[in-house]
């Protein structure tokens, strides 16, 4: 089987970047639709692929400020729009790990309210999962959505296993430490990514 994993808020933060320049969103919480078919069908030029995988962290309501559980609900009202779309477009959504509050200042008269959130357990969940389907032999070629180099370690692992890897990443700034140690690389372009935005 031919598998896509992809890092969701790695994905979703690349993805901002590019839908923001273009002027289709003011920030994140915007994207809550994307045509991963579409975004699929280019990457089925390498071999079909038959199961896609979105990690996500769980979002928890935070309730130091009134504009910060406003901000907070927001998110978690945009990953839900956004499950109920990729759940649609056969995607598995994957809950794994928390988004924490890491450190907060409340707002005086000298500074603007600061939030710092931390998100924990979706590499790791992701990492497990493609390790566990190679060893199980339900992988021949994975398909790695993420610019983390810490998963270069996991990379080669799956290698020693006799499974591909194709790095999937941006045109913009791509991870070059994942691409001198996949397989292959495919980077998608700003339009491919605009493209899956608008088609949704």
């Amino acid at each position: 089987m031919n598998k896509l994993y992809i890092d969701g808020e790695n994905f979703l933060f690349k993805a901002k970047d590019i839908l923001k320049a273009a002027k289709l969103i003011k920030g994140k919480p915007d994207i809550t639709h994307l045509k991963m078919s579409h975004l699929r069908n280019i990457l089925d030029q390498e071999g079909k692929i038959e199961k896609v995988q979105f990690y996500a962290a769980k979002l928890h309501k935070h309730h130091n400020s009134r504009s910060l559980l406003k901000k907070s609900e927001l998110l978690i009202e945009s990953q839900r729009r956004l499950k109920r779309y990729l759940t649609n477009d056969v995607v598995d959504f994957i809950l794994s790990g928390h988004v924490r509050l890491q450190s907060y200042i409340a707002a005086n008269r000298n500074h603007s309210e600061e939030a710092i959130f931390k998100e924990k357990g979706v590499d790791v969940r992701l990492a497990i999962d493609m390790l566990t389907d190679v060893c199980d032999g339900k992988v021949k070629v994975a398909f790695l959505a993420s610019s983390d180099s810490d998963m270069v370690p996991v990379v080669r692992e799956m290698q020693a296993r006799k499974c591909r890897v194709v790095y999937v990443g941006f045109a913009t700034q791509p991870n070059q430490g994942l691409i001198a140690t996949c397989d292959q690389s495919i980077l998608f372009r700003d339009e491919e990514i605009i493209e899956s935005f608008k088609s949704a």
